[in-house]
């Protein structure tokens, strides 16, 4: 489980997908209960509580690739390609 640089992922790091399909579950949990609530439906619910988890886990996905920090390049990759 080490990276290539050699040092471990730490706690925070190896729970962040967790954490994006957590918020995600609570998010497609709360579509689905207020579907169910206004059609009494329960498969229109159940159908709309799939597709807006992945609906959350797509958009939350997209934002937390978007506010990581870039990594800096490789030493061996930086420069002239030799083309």
């Amino acid at each position: 489980m080490t990276e290539q640089n050699g040092r471990r992922p730490s706690w925070r790091e190896r729970l962040r997908p967790a954490e994006v399909l957590g918020l995600a579950a609570v998010l497609s949990i709360f579509v689905g209960i207020g579907v169910l609530m206004s059609t009494r439906n329960w498969l229109l619910a159940l159908e709309f509580l799939g597709a807006a988890f992945v609906v959350a886990v797509v958009v939350l996905a997209t934002l937390l690739l978007a506010i990581s920090k870039p990594e800096p390049p490789d030493d061996d990759t930086s420069g002239s390609s030799g083309h």
